[in-house]
């Protein structure tokens, strides 16, 4: 009966508020709160903003119910009011909404669960009202759309607690499959073709290989190219009308529909300037990127007047101003730049920022535009260059700030990436199998620039200590200087031992002439080597061999002086000295190289443009002194070829080969060429490490070709050489190319692809090489041939580490043909 008479109260208070407009009011004696369970009393009386001793009128009574509500908290909030002396007491009633105990999903497989809270950003421990539900449904529906996932379905599950406080929510995903765009069409077009112009998007049908999945994220800028190739075919008044597309849900399947108002379209007409007195008018039309009578292209006329202010920036006028006023002649388009040339800015200073290791002044050298000097952008960017070229950063970036007097101060920015490199470890090769290597590499010692080497390398086949340093700035001046010492014990494929010990002693100069990418180089190097631990197999086979060899020559040189040098040509004078007389001995090599490069490469390791050219020539011995006597010739010539993107094309052609007027006896077996895998020599991969080498069957071959050619009379052929044909029966596998070349030629294709940018990159290739004994051998056909892809990581500390699986196209003696997995530090393109 009370909470009837309460009712009826607060009813009558209610109306009477509202008939007497808000001048009646009522003094609040008291309140309460019911029904919260979780919410604190405190909490609701602070948030309803009433108190003891209020007046409750109609406006404040709609306000309690709004703020309450607006918490979020409550599915339902009711207000008693029973007379009382003195005024009404009130009755806060709360029905609070269940707490969000714990949420997930199922079904998501094309949506990580990450993202979906990131979208959806519920929080246990709130409270979760049916609107929120439906709207957290609706978000998961949005994000599924935009992944092309239109006929997505959500719903929500929810597993309430024994007393209702609380629901563990479960959202149910059937992701169906992503729409596809069956068609577009193209409306307003009348010259343009619609499918030149739908070619240029992305979401539309499209071949066997590539996805035909629609991708809203790409649909405006779809939108965008549409209308730039338009601009680009001369239509520059186009513009996009409208654009929907409608879904067939039973098949899944999407049409696009777009409107264009196409235009008329115009050509270059005549090209005029004014306002320029720097250069003549005959040099500025030089360039730009158009012809008059050519179809109008927007494009085109935006980045010729890129290349007017970069030709005026190349004299300092950096604060130069171009205006185009274009004119419609009919269907032409005539066009005047005029030009506000301003005065020339001049450097007032080059400040560097971001170097924490390296010194300023290894940067500042390397900056070809100095203060006082009048600003040039070609200098600027070749400086840029330069930097990177030390290697010692990650990025390098120019920009200029402008000055009250119109000059302008250099802001040079670096981001130094790790350089010092402390390795320790085991690698295998199959050359020189295991090997345990320590080595401290300081490419940038003491942040002089100074390169400080020290390796150690112990291993079953290979032993070798070195120690090098390089001054780049010797005195400061562009000449470099360095000195290497080293020791080394190399096992040769189980048939010998090589050792080698020695110093040398560099020199180089930066050049100006022909132009300043140009260096030489010059080195002195003495070293002792010796042969020795020579396998049995090895000394019989060989012995067998110097036999036949010495009895071929004794009956030709007998039968016609003209053969005297037919077998020394092939093999140097079987009379005189070969490994196996070196046995046990150290002989000296005393030698002068002098090289020459052209270096214009962009960067120092995955270059995307520019080349490098180089020769270099050693001479050992002769007036030298040392046992050894010969010269080796190296010409190297690599381009790197931009393609789209930051993925380049990179070619290499090295071509090397040895002159030794005394001798193949005195050429010492280390400079020979042995290419093959990733040899340090010529890189082949698809093929084992250093195999790719004349073979004795070869040379056998070469001398019957020989005899041939010149005993043509003779009807029976000598059983003698006849044997030779079944020489390479007494090698095994391991043992059968032990010759190595006199001759190299290598060629290597890349496809360099950036997957993350100086940290990882993927590669095809395809690389020729082949080695012979003499130039007459030399053969294009002979090349072998191998095709593959491969990995490079760029791993502070260590440097480049590279793995390539290269299959071979050409049969080679000993090896099977299939994917060979290859190993190396560094690049193919060194």
């Amino acid at each position: 009966m009370t909470s009837f008479r309460s009712y009826i109260l607060l009813a009558f208070i209610l109306l009477s508020l509202s008939l007497s407009a808000s001048s009646q009011s009522f003094n609040v004696v008291d309140i309460k709160v019911e029904g919260n369970k979780t919410s604190s009393a405190n909490l609701i009386l602070s948030s309803a903003g009433i108190s003891k001793g209020d007046q409750l009128t109609s406006a404040t009574t709609q306000e309690v119910v709004r703020r309450l509500y607006g918490l979020g908290f409550f599915k339902d909030v009711t207000i008693d009011a029973e007379e009382v002396t003195g005024g009404i007491s009130l009755v806060i009633r709360v029905v609070e909404l269940p707490k969000l105990a714990g949420f997930e999903y199922s079904g998501n497989k094309k949506i990580k669960t990450k993202d979906l809270n990131e979208k959806l950003k519920l929080t246990a421990g709130s409270y979760l009202s049916p609107n929120l539900i439906f709207q957290k449904k609706a978000e998961i529906l949005e994000l599924y759309s935009n992944k092309g996932y239109f006929m997505a379905g959500v719903e929500p599950e929810m597993i309430y607690s024994a007393d209702s406080s609380q629901i563990n929510l479960i959202y149910k995903i059937n992701e169906g499959s992503k729409v596809k765009v069956e068609k577009v069409i193209l409306t307003g077009n009348e010259k343009v073709k619609a499918d030149d112009i739908i070619g240029k998007m992305r979401n539309r049908k499209r071949g066997f290989l590539k996805s035909s999945d629609f991708d809203i994220e790409k649909f405006p800028e779809d939108k965008d190219k549409i209308i730039e190739s338009l601009h680009k075919k001369g239509h520059i008044d186009a513009y996009l009308k409208s654009d929907s597309f409608t879904v067939d849900t039973s098949r899944n399947r999407m049409t696009i529909y777009l409107d264009i108002y196409e235009g008329p379209r115009y050509y270059f007409g005549k090209t005029e300037w004014k306002g320029n007195e720097i250069y003549k008018s005959e040099t500025l039309a030089k360039v730009i990127k158009y012809k008059e009578g050519q179809v109008f292209d927007l494009e085109k006329f935006e980045e010729s007047t890129y290349e007017i202010y970069f030709l005026y920036q190349e004299k300092g006028h950096l604060h130069i101003r171009v205006t185009d006023d274009r004119k419609t002649r009919d269907s032409l388009i005539d066009v005047t730049f005029d030009i506000v040339e301003g005065l020339p800015s001049k450097v007032n200073l080059v400040k560097i920022t971001g170097n924490t290791k390296t010194k300023e002044k290894v940067i500042r050298r390397e900056i070809s535009i100095k203060p006082g000097q009048v600003f040039n952008r070609s200098l600027l960017i070749r400086s840029v260059r330069d930097i990177m070229q030390l290697n010692y950063f990650g990025n390098v970036t120019p920009d200029l700030a402008n000055l009250p007097s119109g000059d302008v101060d250099i802001l040079v920015k670096v981001e130094e990436k790790p350089t010092g490199q402390i390795s320790a470890g085991a690698g295998y090769s199959g050359q020189d199998k295991f090997v345990g290597t320590f080595g401290i590499g300081i490419p940038n010692f003491r942040g002089m620039g100074q390169n400080l080497n020290f390796s150690v390398d112990i291993g079953s086949t290979r032993n070798s200590y070195s120690l090098s340093f390089t001054e780049p700035w010797m005195f400061s001046t562009p000449t470099s200087m360095g000195a290497d010492i080293y020791f080394t014990n190399r096992r040769w494929y189980d048939d010998y031992t090589e050792g080698r010990r020695g110093g040398s002693l560099r020199l180089g100069r930066r050049l100006k002439w022909p132009d300043n990418y140009f260096k030489m180089y010059g080195r002195y190097r003495f070293e002792g080597d010796r042969f020795y631990e020579f396998s049995d197999y090895y000394e019989q086979t060989h012995s067998e061999l110097l036999g036949k060899q010495r009895d071929y020559y004794s009956k030709w040189t007998n039968n016609e002086n003209k053969l005297d040098t037919v077998v020394t040509y092939i093999y140097g004078d079987p009379m005189e000295g070969t490994l196996l007389s070196y046995k046990e001995k150290w002989n000296n090599s005393s030698s002068i190289q002098l090289a020459i490069e052209r270096d214009s490469r962009n960067l120092p390791e995955f270059a995307t443009s520019g080349s490098s050219l180089s020769y270099s020539v050693d001479f050992t011995g002769n007036w030298l002194g040392g046992y050894w006597e010969y010269q080796k010739h190296n010409i190297e010539v690599a381009k790197f070829i931009p393609l789209f993107w930051k993925v380049a094309l990179a070619g290499k052609l090295n071509f090397a080969f040895i002159n030794a007027p005394a001798g193949d006896n005195k050429i010492l077996e280390f400079d020979r060429f042995s290419p093959g895998g990733t040899s340090y020599e010529g890189i082949v991969r698809g093929y084992d490490d250093g195999s790719l080498t004349p073979d004795t069957l070869a040379q056998s071959n070469e001398i019957i070709t020989i005899y041939n050619n010149y005993y043509t009379q003779i009807d029976t052929f000598p059983a003698h050489l006849d044997s030779a044909r079944t020489l390479d029966t007494t090698y095994s596998s391991n043992n059968y190319a032990t010759v190595r070349g006199k001759y190299m030629l290598v060629g290597n294709l890349e496809l360099q692809i950036p997957i993350i940018e100086n940290q990882f990159y993927s590669l095809l290739f395809f690389d020729v090489g082949n080695s012979w004994l003499n130039r007459k051998s030399i053969k294009l056909n002979d090349l072998y041939k191998g095709v593959g892809f491969g990995f490079r990581l760029i791993v502070p500390g260590i440097g480049t580490i590279g793995f390539d699986f290269g299959y071979p196209l050409d049969d080679r003696l000993g090896q099977k043909k299939s994917l060979h997995p290859h190993f190396q530090i560094g690049t193919t393109f060194r």
